[in-house]
């Protein structure tokens, strides 16, 4: 018999529709199914996906192994190949790791699409100018201190924090502020995976933190957080708060000191690039946690250090010793839904806690351990761990001042020779002579921290504000040193205290009617007076007002030297170690003498 070329095709044809109608009906044991996409797969007679549609759901952890676990669970007697087969031929996968990857990305895809999810701007319903400015280490949050009236009570003020925490922050996923410029200056995500905060106020009393008391009104006046890490320096270029430039330093590599700040306090957390990892899908919960509800409103800690923001990327912030750390653990259900291809979904959030960072060497509590055992259980890398170091550079004694040795090399900037000893010409007036050896040793006061100091007196009223010593120095090493008189016994300010309020009143409107007969005759006669007592330049001087130049240096009236214009050119101050020194715009520094 012959046929023509149409015919055979249409036989061919005819004939593979037999056998597709064939195989559907079973025979041989095994259906294919052909896609002509590249996510082709065959599902295997007596198998789930065979005939109908599937759904599994599973607890814990997002991967292959959960999903093969809970396909196993399901799986009949009739079903004759093993589950990773199985799941290879659901997946269109070639071979395991093919649908280990493809697991991964479906993972990916069920936290993106999840209907538990919590926008972090919906924290504060502030907007983003709020939200940015708060993490700066603004904002009313920051600034309001509880009155004796019970006016702005952080309670009160921050009601709303303490029900997120309660009803979206332990059920919900948050997503990380990344879009905050304070957060994230750079806007490029955290470069190694971690954040923190460090707070230097407490506006919060009864809490059994911090040092802020009641009264308020005179017992939590800048007031001081638990004190667990020292700042090293702040590199303002980095730093997501509202400056341009320079750094402040917080240590006094002089004299080998370190926490010269006073008491601050540091927290963070860290996570794996791992999108899967329970430590990354909740890291904005934990910045919720760590940031407004842990510390501000449980806590009433606040405020930034100058030139850092408040919270943000490790990358970003201040370096500094420490800081504590808290790590998330969660309850929560997986579905996978089998349709021809999987879709897959976190559809539950059942518990969300924070708990305390279990570190490695049995280091709890330790932002710089728990990246340590990140590392160790493969979840980060060595070099991400060396990075988070120069931030997080170790509490050892030394180690804060070495650092800023290090930074401000990178400017530039050395240690002189002599650097026990400093220039006359950087003596300031604010320093005081601690050691009289020569070559003398110079010490700065902060008349604020003194005061801090005296006012840290729970239950008792705050002292009087500290003096200034400028003029103490200023006749300090004179040869001539001039002792104010003691008041008389017929000082009139002095026998006033005594006086009635009426005899004082009284007092006053004689002294002032003398006072109006006797000016017009004393006024030129006392103007000439003063100008002839006045010194020329070159004359010996003890004070700068001896001197017609108004100028006293080195116990000579010098003359009066007018700055000529820098051309525009900027100027950022600093100071280390309590010696001041300038640098410009252009990155040079004027260096008077061994000044660290």
């Amino acid at each position: 018999m012959k046929f023509t070329s149409a015919a055979l095709l249409v036989l061919l044809s005819l004939c593979c529709q037999d056998v597709a109608v064939a195989s559907s009906s079973g025979v041989g044991g095994r259906s294919l199914r052909q896609n002509p996409t590249d996510n082709s797969h065959r599902s295997l007679a007596g198998c789930p996906g065979d005939d109908e549609d599937f759904s599994v759901s599973f607890d814990g952890d997002c991967d292959y192994d959960e999903l093969k676990e809970a396909v196993e669970d399901i799986k009949s007697g009739s079903c004759n190949v093993n589950t990773d087969t199985l799941l290879q031929n659901l997946l269109g996968a070639g071979n395991d790791a093919q649908a280990r990857d493809k697991v991964k990305q479906l993972c990916r895809s069920a936290v993106s699409d999840t209907s538990e999810g919590f926008d972090f701007s919906d924290i504060t319903k502030k907007g983003e100018q709020f939200d940015n400015e708060y993490y700066e280490g603004g904002t009313y949050f920051n600034y309001e201190i509880e009155n004796d009236s019970g006016d702005h009570r952080l309670k009160n003020d921050a009601s709303r924090i303490n029900r997120i925490y309660q009803d979206e922050a332990q059920s919900r996923v948050i997503d990380l502020p990344l879009y905050l410029n304070a957060f994230d200056p750079d806007q490029d995500g955290c470069e190694i995976d971690a954040a923190f905060c460090c707070w230097v106020q407490d506006r919060q009393a009864g809490d059994n933190n911090g040092n802020c008391g009641t009264p308020y009104e005179s017992q939590c006046i800048d007031r001081d957080p638990g004190d667990n890490a020292n700042f090293c320096y702040t590199d303002h270029t980095r730093s997501g708060a509202d400056v341009q430039g320079g750094f402040s330093i917080f240590g006094n590599v002089l004299n080998n000191q370190e926490n010269i700040e006073g008491a601050i306090h540091c927290h963070g957390f860290a996570w794996g690039p791992d999108e899967n990892d329970v430590s990354n899908i909740y890291k904005g919960n934990n910045l919720f946690y760590v940031s407004l509800y842990d510390h501000m409103h449980q806590r009433g800690y606040v405020r930034n250090a100058p030139g850092s923001a408040m919270c943000g990327c490790a990358e970003n912030m201040a370096v500094v010793t420490r800081a504590d750390c808290t790590e998330i653990e969660a309850d929560q259900t997986y579905t996978f839904n089998y349709s021809g291809s999987f879709q897959s979904v976190l559809s539950k959030v059942k518990k969300v806690r924070f708990n305390a960072c279990q570190g490695a060497n049995n280091r709890n509590n330790d932002l710089e351990a728990y990246y340590k055992r990140l590392v160790n259980e493969g979840k980060q890398t060595q070099a991400n761990l060396e990075k988070l170091q120069k931030t997080l550079v170790g509490a050892e004694a030394g180690k804060c001042n070495q650092a800023i040795v290090n930074f401000m090399a990178s400017k530039g900037i050395s240690r002189s020779n002599g650097a026990n000893s400093i220039s006359e010409n950087t003596i300031t007036p604010d320093m005081i002579i601690v050691d009289e050896s020569e070559p003398k040793i110079f010490e700065v006061v902060d008349n604020d921290y003194e005061w801090e100091k005296a006012s840290n007196t729970a239950g008792k009223s705050m002292p009087l504000v500290a003096y200034d010593v400028t003029e103490d120095f200023a006749e300090k090493g004179t040869e001539e040193e001039e002792k104010p008189e003691k008041p008389s016994k017929d000082d009139d300010d002095e026998q006033s205290v005594t006086m009635t309020d009426e005899e004082a009143e009284l007092a006053f409107q004689e002294e002032e009617a003398a006072a109006a007969e006797n000016y017009s005759e004393d006024e030129e006669e006392e103007g000439e007076a003063l100008d002839e007592d006045l010194k020329q330049d070159g004359a010996k001087c003890n004070l700068a007002g001896e001197c017609e130049s108004g100028l006293c240096e080195k116990q000579k009236c010098a003359e009066l030297d007018i700055a000529s214009d820098n051309n525009g050119e900027e100027e950022d101050m600093f100071s280390i170690g309590g010696i001041g020194a300038t640098s410009s715009s252009k990155g040079g520094v004027n260096n008077t003498g061994d000044w660290w």
